[in-house]
Protein backbone atom coordinates (compact mmCIF):
# COMPACT_ATOMS: atom_id res chain seq x y z
CA UNK A 1 0.00 0.00 0.00
CA UNK A 2 2.85 2.39 0.68
CA UNK A 3 4.94 1.25 -2.26
CA UNK A 4 6.83 3.77 -4.31
CA UNK A 5 5.90 4.09 -7.93
CA UNK A 6 7.42 5.83 -10.92
CA UNK A 7 5.84 6.57 -14.26
CA UNK A 8 7.78 7.08 -17.48
CA UNK A 9 9.00 10.66 -17.65
CA UNK A 10 10.74 12.56 -20.41
CA UNK A 11 14.30 13.56 -19.71
CA UNK A 12 14.42 16.06 -16.87
CA UNK A 13 16.87 17.52 -14.41
CA UNK A 14 15.94 15.23 -11.53
CA UNK A 15 16.18 11.45 -11.56
CA UNK A 16 12.85 9.87 -10.45
CA UNK A 17 14.84 7.12 -8.70
CA UNK A 18 16.61 9.72 -6.56
CA UNK A 19 13.25 11.27 -5.65
CA UNK A 20 11.76 7.87 -4.88
CA UNK A 21 14.67 7.04 -2.57
CA UNK A 22 14.39 10.39 -0.80
CA UNK A 23 10.65 9.93 -0.21
CA UNK A 24 11.02 6.35 1.01
CA UNK A 25 11.63 7.31 4.63
CA UNK A 26 8.85 9.89 4.99
CA UNK A 27 6.33 8.86 7.65
CA UNK A 28 2.91 8.40 6.03
CA UNK A 29 -0.50 7.85 7.57
CA UNK A 30 -2.71 5.05 6.24
CA UNK A 31 -4.61 7.23 3.74
CA UNK A 32 -1.83 9.63 2.78
CA UNK A 33 0.03 9.90 -0.50
CA UNK A 34 3.01 12.02 -1.56
CA UNK A 35 3.29 13.04 -5.20
CA UNK A 36 6.07 14.85 -7.01
CA UNK A 37 4.85 16.19 -10.33
CA UNK A 38 6.20 18.32 -13.13
CA UNK A 39 3.34 20.06 -14.85
CA UNK A 40 0.68 17.39 -15.42
CA UNK A 41 3.23 14.57 -15.34
CA UNK A 42 3.63 12.33 -12.33
CA UNK A 43 7.35 11.98 -11.63
CA UNK A 44 7.01 9.70 -8.61
CA UNK A 45 4.63 8.97 -5.78
CA UNK A 46 4.33 6.99 -2.61
CA UNK A 47 1.30 6.07 -0.57
CA UNK A 48 -2.30 4.93 -0.58
CA UNK A 49 -3.46 6.09 -4.01
CA UNK A 50 -3.39 3.81 -7.01
CA UNK A 51 -1.25 4.95 -9.94
CA UNK A 52 -4.28 5.99 -12.01
CA UNK A 53 -5.56 8.06 -9.06
CA UNK A 54 -2.17 9.72 -8.59
CA UNK A 55 -2.15 10.58 -12.31
CA UNK A 56 -5.65 12.09 -11.95
CA UNK A 57 -4.45 14.25 -9.06
CA UNK A 58 -1.40 15.44 -11.04
CA UNK A 59 -3.55 16.47 -14.02
CA UNK A 60 -6.21 18.08 -11.77
CA UNK A 61 -3.67 20.20 -9.88
CA UNK A 62 -1.91 21.27 -13.07
CA UNK A 63 -5.20 22.18 -14.77
CA UNK A 64 -6.33 24.31 -11.82
CA UNK A 65 -2.96 25.83 -10.95
CA UNK A 66 -2.58 29.55 -11.49
CA UNK A 67 0.95 30.83 -11.11
CA UNK A 68 0.34 33.85 -8.92
CA UNK A 69 3.14 33.68 -6.40
CA UNK A 70 1.44 31.00 -4.31
CA UNK A 71 3.64 29.37 -1.69
CA UNK A 72 0.96 26.85 -0.76
CA UNK A 73 -2.44 25.77 -2.03
CA UNK A 74 -5.11 23.78 -0.21
CA UNK A 75 -7.99 22.30 -2.18
CA UNK A 76 -10.34 19.35 -2.34
CA UNK A 77 -10.76 16.89 -5.20
CA UNK A 78 -13.21 14.08 -5.78
CA UNK A 79 -11.40 11.23 -7.49
CA UNK A 80 -13.19 9.58 -10.42
CA UNK A 81 -15.01 6.40 -9.38
CA UNK A 82 -14.77 7.36 -5.71
CA UNK A 83 -17.53 8.77 -3.52
CA UNK A 84 -14.97 10.46 -1.26
CA UNK A 85 -13.18 13.76 -1.72
CA UNK A 86 -9.48 14.14 -0.99
CA UNK A 87 -7.64 16.98 0.69
CA UNK A 88 -4.75 18.23 -1.46
CA UNK A 89 -1.88 20.34 -0.16
CA UNK A 90 0.35 21.63 -2.97
CA UNK A 91 3.69 23.44 -2.84
CA UNK A 92 5.30 24.85 -6.00
CA UNK A 93 8.90 23.76 -6.39
CA UNK A 94 11.67 24.92 -8.69
CA UNK A 95 11.64 24.11 -12.42
CA UNK A 96 7.86 23.52 -12.63
CA UNK A 97 7.91 20.68 -10.10
CA UNK A 98 5.23 20.44 -7.42
CA UNK A 99 4.94 18.59 -4.14
CA UNK A 100 1.38 17.38 -3.58
CA UNK A 101 0.23 15.71 -0.38
CA UNK A 102 -3.08 13.86 -0.44
CA UNK A 103 -5.20 12.77 2.51
CA UNK A 104 -8.86 12.11 3.29
CA UNK A 105 -11.15 15.13 3.19
CA UNK A 106 -11.71 15.07 6.94
CA UNK A 107 -7.99 14.93 7.78
CA UNK A 108 -6.47 17.66 9.91
CA UNK A 109 -4.35 20.10 7.92
CA UNK A 110 -1.59 20.56 10.51
CA UNK A 111 -0.07 17.04 10.19
CA UNK A 112 0.06 17.51 6.40
CA UNK A 113 1.74 20.89 6.83
CA UNK A 114 4.37 19.35 9.12
CA UNK A 115 4.98 16.52 6.68
CA UNK A 116 5.26 18.98 3.78
CA UNK A 117 7.85 21.02 5.68
CA UNK A 118 9.94 17.87 6.24
CA UNK A 119 9.61 16.89 2.58
CA UNK A 120 10.53 20.36 1.34
CA UNK A 121 13.85 19.98 3.14
CA UNK A 122 14.36 16.53 1.63
CA UNK A 123 13.52 17.77 -1.87
CA UNK A 124 16.04 20.58 -1.46
CA UNK A 125 18.69 17.82 -1.47
CA UNK A 126 17.41 16.77 -4.92
CA UNK A 127 17.71 20.34 -6.21
CA UNK A 128 13.98 21.01 -6.54
CA UNK A 129 13.21 22.59 -3.19
CA UNK A 130 10.79 25.40 -2.49
CA UNK A 131 10.27 27.82 -5.33
CA UNK A 132 11.61 31.29 -4.60
CA UNK A 133 8.78 33.82 -4.81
Amino acid sequence: MADLQTTPQPASDVDPDVLRNLLQHAPLGAGQTILVTRGPQLVTYRGALKQVEALDVAVHVDHNWRESGQALRVQFMRLPLSPLSRLLLTHPLRDSYRLILVDSEDAALEPLRKLSNQLLGVLEVAGIGRKQL
